[in-house]
């Protein structure tokens, strides 16, 4: 079964994701594991180049975000052209101020 966004036209407008959760992570120090459904599936497309990216995307997440991993969503942009922004001490649930200059920068820009 194909995933219906691999169906669509690459988006030509902007797009803003907080904290996405983009693969699955594992930590043997925390004993800590997160596997969403079909959690391979986003990299692999971008890897074979099938994903219909965005044209512009700008991903924030948190340096401390076991969800929302750093390295998957760094790895997912260098694939992608994506800008990131890792939000130093900050953790899945990024802080208020934070994400309220985001969106203010992002809707006057």
């Amino acid at each position: 079964m194909r995933d219906t966004q691999t169906m669509l036209p690459a988006y030509v407008g902007r797009v803003l994701l907080l904290s996405p959760i983009v693969g699955e992570f594992s930590s043997g120090e925390t004993a800590t594991h997160f596997v969403p459904p079909r959690s391979r599936q986003l990299m692999k497309l971008a890897q074979e180049g099938k994903y219909p990216m965005a044209k512009h995307c700008e991903i924030h997440v948190g340096e401390l975000d076991w969800q929302s991993n750093p390295e998957s969503v760094t790895a997912l942009a260098k694939l992608t052209g994506w800008n990131v922004t890792i939000v130093k001490g900050a953790g899945h649930m990024l802080p208020k101020e934070y994400v309220g200059a985001v969106l203010e920068g992002w809707c006057i820009g």
